[in-house]
């Protein structure tokens, strides 16, 4: 401003030329403070503009770079989750290969076990993102990519000298076993006999004579095997085969009257009469009346008229009714020389209504022939 004021000052010094009016300059002593205001708050405002642009250009970079090593470090984790998991499973042996080997000793520590093996692991392909990014961020994250590989590493051979006492846990497999489970005697005996009836049945005796024989080897006091056996021997006319198995079931159970019964009709086949009244004659008083009919008949053709006798008397006990059981008594009556009792009994069975035009007409020509 000094300056300027020196220079309005030479020029009033001047003299004016000739017809020219010398122009009267107006000089302003103040300075102009709204320009320099002005001025100043642009300037401000700039700088703020440039520092929020700054600021928000910085909070940008920042979280791009923290995506990127998010997306870096997932494979990195991924690697180590699968890391004991790959280490369990190279440790735990194939079923298989462990039923061909010798026995794993007991126990052996997993971290040494670990420390004895080395895996592999398998490169994991590190995916590059394309992300507009300033260049000196892409160059940091393409620095941090490179950082992170894998490392590749080689599996020694284990030996089974090498392997300590280890507690393997083998993965348990769920599967379905079948099992045999073995027959209790009843069971194998039941089968036997549905095996050796359905033999019977498509008549192939030789297998349901076999089938019976097995259940009396596992079950010698079955009854009802031992006399079906006997009945196919004796339908075959086996008949000292099928007296023998009859006499090994009565020395088991003496008192049964149906093996004595078979036995004795078996002994009336062959025209045994003696033998077969002495297989019948050990229960004398059962009242059974098929086997007091067989006693009392077999009695009287050896003359063994008492026993007939009693037969004939238990039969009538059993069944008073019935006319045939005195005409059977008068009849041994008759042939004992009991004539009185004879005629009597004679009497008795025409009372009874069951008798035939043929039996009553007999015990009437019986009683006129003994009354004379």
């Amino acid at each position: 401003m000094s300056v300027i004021n020196q220079m309005l000052k030479d020029l009033e010094q001047r003299t004016p030329e000739q017809g020219q009016v010398a122009m009267p300059v107006v000089i302003s002593h103040k300075p102009s403070t709204i320009k320099i205001v002005l001025i100043s708050l642009a300037v401000l405002v700039s700088f703020n503009l440039l520092g929020f642009y700054i600021w928000n250009l910085q909070e940008q970079i920042s979280s791009s770079e923290l995506k990127i090593k998010e997306q870096v470090q997932s494979p990195v984790a991924n690697v180590s989750r699968e890391l004991p998991r790959q280490l369990d499973e190279t440790l735990t042996p194939d079923r298989q290969t462990l039923d061909r080997q010798e026995p794993i000793p007991e126990k052996l520590s997993l971290p040494e076990a670990k420390a004895e093996l080395a895996i592999e692991l398998p490169q994991q392909p590190i995916v590059k993102e394309k992300v507009n990014l300033p260049e000196p961020v892409s160059k940091n994250i393409v620095a941090i990519r490179q950082q992170v590989q894998p490392v590749p590493i080689k599996p020694k051979p284990i030996s089974p000298a090498q392997v300590n006492p280890i507690q393997v846990k083998t993965p348990t497999e769920s599967k379905m076993s079948v099992s045999r489970r073995q027959l209790t005697s009843k069971e194998l005996v039941a089968q036997k006999l549905v095996r050796a009836e359905k033999s019977i049945k498509i008549n192939d005796i030789t297998k349901a004579e076999q089938l019976f024989e097995e259940v009396l080897i596992i079950d010698p006091n079955y009854k009802q095997a031992r006399k079906k056996l006997a009945a196919l021997w004796f339908g075959r006319k086996s008949y000292q085969q099928a007296t023998n198995l009859l006499s090994q079931g009565i020395s088991l159970d003496r008192n049964d009257a149906e093996l004595r019964q078979l036995k004795a009709r078996i002994h009336l086949q062959q025209g045994q009469h003696k033998a077969a009244y002495d297989t019948l004659k050990v229960l004398p008083t059962l009242k059974q009346q098929e086997y007091q009919v067989m006693l009392a008949n077999v009695s009287q053709q050896i003359e063994q008229y008492k026993s007939a006798i009693q037969a004939y008397k238990i039969l009538i006990d059993m069944q008073a009714y019935s006319g045939r059981w005195h005409l059977g008594l008068a009849i041994v009556y008759d042939k004992n020389s009991q004539f009185s009792l004879a005629v009597t009994e004679y009497a008795l069975a025409l009372t009874k209504s069951d008798l035939s035009i043929a039996s009553a007409e007999f015990a009437q020509q019986r009683m006129q022939a003994l009354g004379e």
